[in-house]
């Protein structure tokens, strides 16, 4: 019952932090928002690579991976993000802190499992530009908050001493909201347009992880994912109305009727994602693998929020990662026993503005800090360079502090002493 409880609070503390804006990219505008879930610090710090499981990480991205889990972990993920947003003419500096995830994962001795919930999408920009007419200037806003969050429940089932296979069961929901205003130069009040969708549904996910002894020493490991495609109801409103902007309040206010256009509820598409990794290691001493992610998101389209300059292709990306222990027994040095992580990534997005094609690349660094126990810090940088400056588009330069807490404990197991 103790337990019961601390796993309670655990979730609770956070949940605060689950309605917090976690982006600031103008690309954020398209699909569902920026995805700013990809795997937990101790994986992200590796590029990314779901393919990389032991017994005392939970593998958030990878369910197949709680089959090989061997004590109860407690994970928290958040990060500090200071975003550099130029163009050919200006530029700005934006800064943010969020939660990345917030998990429960457990081991039995039949199967594994775990329930949590994840910021999963997040919307989160502020645009102007200005038309120059002969006596007066006319100012256009573009603005959009919201996101979705997912809670899940994963359960991994070993079926053998080397292979698991393992299924996640997500339960997406959010609001997205889109702002356009625009008022003149010298004139107190302006027009407002609001586009809101209050999101749901499920989605689930099935993978299967090996992990091959080559010998005594070195081991292979392997994953294959799948997320099906899936379908989110979507409930919308559509607002227009007039503000005085010195006074900031609603002079006129009218709600369009969205069930005429056949508009009031529409479904948007979860893009199926397969997912296929290999990596090689060193028991306790190194790791280096490498991943493809492809999702097939061409066919994505939001017909209630449509903007003419943007099209979608399929997302491709590529990582490549690992670790390295100088010596994971030593009782000398504790930076001997300090796991120092690395990886690289390379996405071809599904957005495609103003015909060209939005490409970002990673680098990341990361420490596995080792606590009492089997616990540990995982503290890492990432590097992001996104989009391009030139042809009415922007180009972001991220530098982000990601830091995930791993606590360990044991569950369902008879203990010899009290």
């Amino acid at each position: 019952m103790i337990r019961i409880k601390e796993t309670l609070f655990f979730l609770l503390i956070a949940l605060p932090l689950i309605a917090q804006n976690n982006s600031s990219s103008p690309y954020s505008s398209t699909g569902l928002g920026e995805n700013t879930f990809n795997g937990t610090q101790a994986t992200r710090h590796m590029g990314g690579l779901d393919v990389f499981t032991d017994s005392i990480h939970a593998n958030l991205a990878n369910p197949a991976s709680y089959g090989f889990l061997k004590f109860t972990t407690y994970s928290i993920g958040v990060n500090y993000i200071n975003n550099y947003i130029s163009d050919i003419s200006e530029s700005q500096n934006t800064d943010i802190a969020s939660l990345d995830y917030l998990s429960v994962s457990i081991p039995t001795k039949k199967f594994g499992f775990g329930f949590g919930i994840i910021p999963f999408t997040s919307i989160g920009y502020r645009l102007q530009d200005v038309s120059e007419l002969e006596d007066s200037n006319i100012f256009n806003r573009y603005e959009g908050s919201g996101g979705l969050n997912r809670a899940y429940f994963s359960l991994g089932i070993p079926i053998s001493k080397n292979i698991s296979i393992g299924s996640t069961l997500n339960y997406n929901f959010g609001n997205l909201l889109y702002r356009s205003g625009q008022f003149v130069d010298g004139i107190d009040n302006g027009t407002f347009l609001v586009n809101e969708s209050d999101v749901s549904g499920f989605n689930y996910q099935l993978s299967l992880q090996l992990v091959l002894p080559i010998n005594k020493k070195f081991k292979a490991q392997a994953m294959f994912s799948l997320e099906p495609l899936s379908f989110l109801d979507s409930q919308n409103r559509r607002i227009f109305y007039t503000q005085s902007l010195s006074r900031e309040t609603i002079i006129e206010f009218t709600e369009i009727d969205l069930a005429q256009s056949n508009l009031n509820r529409t479904t948007l598409e979860l893009s199926p994602i397969t997912k296929i990794g290999f990596g090689l290691g060193k028991n306790k001493k190194w790791f280096f693998g490498a991943q493809y992610n492809l999702a097939k998101t061409s066919t994505f389209e939001n017909r209630f929020f449509e903007r003419n300059n943007v099209s979608y292709q399929d997302s491709k990306k590529w990582s490549l990662g690992g670790y390295f222990i100088p010596n994971y027994a030593s009782f000398t040095s504790f930076w001997s026993r300090v796991v120092y992580r690395f990886g690289f990534r390379s996405e071809q997005m599904s957005t495609i503005i103003n015909n060209i094609a939005i490409r970002e690349n990673g680098v990341t660094l990361g420490l596995g800090l080792p606590l009492t126990g089997l616990s540990n810090v995982n503290v890492g940088f990432e590097i992001i360079q996104r989009g391009q400056s030139t042809s009415g588009l922007v180009q972001e330069r991220i530098l982000a502090l990601r830091v995930g807490l791993s606590l360990n404990d044991i569950w369902f197991i008879k203990r010899v002493y009290n």
